[in-house]
């Protein structure tokens, strides 16, 4: 729950950063052709910054789903192998069972 606090309080602080910056830029006195040079090289400067951002905890949680994947497929096989052992023993109990009974 505090993570999630956390990270509402960093995206609101970001947002409000951002918001800033943007009316800043745009209310300061310079030329229009300026400001938009300005505009578009930090959108592009973000743009590039966030895209390695995500990219970085893309392949991190790319690794973390390889991790989760393996370990269910160990659980899975080791479910299957104490079902096939239960399943057998119980057959040959039955089988056991039936040849008393001839």
């Amino acid at each position: 729950m505090c993570n999630r606090n956390a990270e509402t309080g960093l995206a609101a602080f970001l947002l409000g950063a951002v918001t800033g910056i943007a009316l800043g830029v745009l209310f300061a006195p310079a030329k229009g052709e300026t400001t938009r040079r300005k505009l578009k090289r930090w959108a592009n400067d973000t743009y590039e910054e966030q895209k390695d951002l995500v990219l970085e905890h893309a392949d991190e949680l790319k690794g973390k789903i390889k991790e989760q994947a393996e370990a269910a497929r160990e659980r899975i096989a080791e479910g299957k192998e104490k079902f096939v052992k239960e399943f057998n023993k119980r057959k040959d109990e039955l089988v056991a069972k039936f040849k008393k009974e001839d």
